[in-house]
């Protein structure tokens, strides 16, 4: 066996934006598994790509076999033909390795040889590949710098390459790769010299002395101790934000916390606007005291190891409470009317260019918004109001400012207004969930809005053409789609879906470039898939997901019930052996229309009577656990069912009897799920 040796690769550029470093780094690593059967660890920070892992100084021979022309064509009375011939020289092989073999798809033996290739070392494999891989590494928006024509994310500034000890030699736009690497900036005010890396063990310990910390995940870490410590000094907590967290860990090479402050007074302006303006503007956190209250304090990242004149602090601080004072003025400017002046414009506002402005929007949502509610049964004195308002914040400058924060202010405009707590409660929150992740709706009105937003958006695409397929979604329908099944689930509203997607259909109208009952259908699917999906979230087995939503979904509540109950005896071996029969009994009543009513009379086996009789409780059986129990205890008399009678007998009445026992009983399982699709 080849002995194995560490393989490393650095590209060091200019800056490159935090958002293309993971895909970058996964899509190169993604290529060194295709090229060598190997995954490379990988590592980035602002500046720096980086990827090793171990390899074997030779690569393996490889083995191929090769299909020729068919035996007639190439051997004729005992000798090789020319087609023969030229088929093994194709191959450098003497004709006497070819061997004549049925191989699979064909029709009859053809010639076949064995081609052995010899490995090559791993270093010159490395060389010639390299070029051609980075070079195919995509991003959104590359670039071309002077005269070259290779395009990159940036541009590469050195190339560090290594097999072991030993450099591998290539080219990538003129720089070429070497055994050195650069730290930190600041590093190099006083060391103008490159590191040299002598081994790829070397690396990480290099690069920490002149101040880069490598690892994404140490960095993210050290950052989120260093997060909580300056918070506690201030006797506050870090406002969590993971996303964040993560986008400073990839902005930073060095993981330096600092604390700044900003004048108390901007705390009257809504939390929400404190923490969108200081994540957006400066990637800063927001410190909150015990309370739940915001502190005049905030915390960002310095990209240095220290701050030793406070100029890192103060700049901050200078850059914050500019955007602060503008985030103050917006503020009082939109207050400065009422909200629901704003109405009239959402009709200068296009929602979507078939289905019209948000002003069209907004009466779809209104009148679908008490239909739903109407539904549930729910208070309906609010409803039409909240809807008519959710929008209207689309309009005000503080929107235009920040669109993180649509609905977040119109609720906050409306709550300073003195509207009613469930209206403005309801349009803060009908956004929300805005991601698999988001918090969902608090109230009932919040949650019935929030249903009634996405679900015109995307009846109204589907009812337009605008349906998303394979990884193509530009409108974010499956976001909002399972942000519907989201909240129904949670809520246990059971049956408001299904009802509810032919009154958002409906009220497309005139809009509609599609059937409706090819838009529904489009739509039935389309959320099975949701449903399917929140089912694998709620961590139920594949079997109980299969065999619980074969049964419908058209009640939400009812389908939760019975995964629940499912789960309970997903380990059950008897259930392998109803499933077994499930199938059988659906193989059976295939081409037969069985009666819902039989003459057990006309039974004679005594399998069949014990079957009629565990019939009979399973129909008295309305709770999901115990009808499970019920059917567990049946599959042995199925079992013994099959292996005693012919169900199809020549007999009239008898075989009528036993389909129609059958039909009852497979009524019975898909009150809870299909067993057929068990496994």
């Amino acid at each position: 066996m080849s002995e194995t040796r560490t393989f490393l690769l650095e590209l060091h550029c200019e800056e490159v934006p935090a958002r293309f470093l993971k895909p970058l780094s996964e899509e190169f690593a993604a290529a060194i598994v295709a090229a060598f059967g190997v995954e490379p660890e990988g590592a980035y920070s602002p500046r720096k790509l980086s990827w090793s892992c171990p390899m074997p100084e030779m690569q393996a021979d490889q083995t191929d076999t090769q299909i020729g022309p068919p035996q007639r064509m190439c051997v004729e009375d005992g000798k090789p033909t020319i087609q023969g011939l030229k088929f093994a020289e194709k191959w450098g092989v003497p004709f006497s390795e070819v061997r004549f073999e049925q191989s699979a798809g064909k029709k009859e033996p053809c010639a076949v040889v064995t081609v052995t290739k010899q490995g090559r070392p791993t270093k010159e494999l490395l060389a010639e590949a390299l070029p051609g891989l980075i070079a195919g590494l995509h991003v959104p928006k590359a670039m071309r710098w002077g005269s070259s024509d290779f395009e990159f994310v940036r541009p590469i500034r050195s190339i560090l390459c290594l097999f072991g000890e030993e450099v591998v030699d290539f080219t990538v736009d003129g720089v070429k790769s070497g055994n050195t690497t650069w730290g930190h900036r600041l590093f190099h005010r006083q060391h103008s010299e490159p590191i040299v890396v002598k081994q790829p063990e070397d690396y990480e310990a290099a690069l920490a002395k002149a101040g880069i910390v490598v690892s994404f995940v140490e960095r993210k870490a050290s950052l989120a101790k260093q997060l909580d410590q300056l918070a506690s000094e201030v006797k506050g907590r870090v406002v969590a934000d993971e996303h964040l967290l993560d986008t400073l860990a990839e902005i930073v090479e060095v993981p330096k916390i600092i604390r700044g402050d900003f004048p108390a007074d901007f705390l009257e302006l809504p939390a929400e606007v404190l923490i969108t303006s200081l994540k957006e503007h400066q990637k800063a956190f927001c410190i909150e005291g015990p309370d739940g209250k915001l502190l005049p304090h905030f915390l960002t990242a310095a990209n240095r190891a220290d701050d030793p004149k406070g100029f890192v602090k103060s700049g901050n601080e200078w850059v914050l409470k500019a955007r602060l004072y503008d985030a103050r003025f917006f503020f009082a400017e939109d207050r400065k009317h009422k909200l629901e002046t704003r109405l009239d414009a959402l009709k200068q506002l296009t929602f979507q260019r078939e289905l019209g402005s948000y002003f069209d929007k907004t009466e779809r949502v209104m009148a679908l918004t008490v239909r739903i509610a109407d539904l549930g049964g729910l208070d309906l004195s609010h409803a039409q109001e909240a809807a008519r308002l959710a929008k209207c914040d689309l309009r005000t400058l503080m929107v235009g400012e920040f669109p993180e924060l649509q609905g977040v202010m119109g609720g906050e405009y409306l709550k300073h207004e003195g509207a009613p707590e469930p209206v403005w409660k309801a349009v803060k929150e009908h956004y929300q969930p805005a991601g698999a992740d988001d918090a969902l709706p608090e109230t009932d009105l919040g949650a019935i809005l929030s249903i009634a937003d996405k679900l015109d958006t995307v009846a109204g695409c589907f009812s337009v053409g605008l349906i998303p397929s394979g990884s193509k979604d530009p409108l974010a329908l499956r976001r909002a789609g399972q942000g519907i099944v989201r909240i129904l689930w949670e809520r246990g509203w059971g049956k408001h879906l299904e009802a509810s997607l032919g009154i958002a259909v409906d009220g497309i109208g005139t809009r509609a470039a599609k059937p409706k009952d090819e838009t529904l259908n489009a739509l039935t699917s389309f959320f099975q898939d949701r449903i399917a999906y929140q089912l694998e979230q709620a961590g139920y087995a594949g079997s109980v997901r299969r065999a619980a939503l074969a049964c419908g979904w058209s009640d939400l509540r009812d389908l939760k019930a019975r995964c629940e109950a499912l789960s309970g005896f997903a380990e059950d071996l008897r259930f392998a052996s109803l499933a077994a029969s499930a199938k059988r009994i659906g193989n059976i009543l295939k081409d037969e229309s069985p009666s819902d009513a039989f003459d057990q009379s006309a039974l004679q086996d005594p399998s069949e009577k014990t079957l009629a009789a565990h019939l009979a409780k399973l129909e008295a059986t309305s709770d999901h656990k115990t009808l499970l129990a019920e059917l567990a205890e049946l599959a042995a008399p199925l079992a013994a069912f099959f292996d005693a009678v012919m169900v199809k007998a020549d007999d009239p009445k008898l075989r009528a009897a036993r389909l129609s026992l059958l039909h009852r009983l497979r009524q019975a399982f898909l009150r809870v799920a299909d067993f057929s699709l068990w496994q």
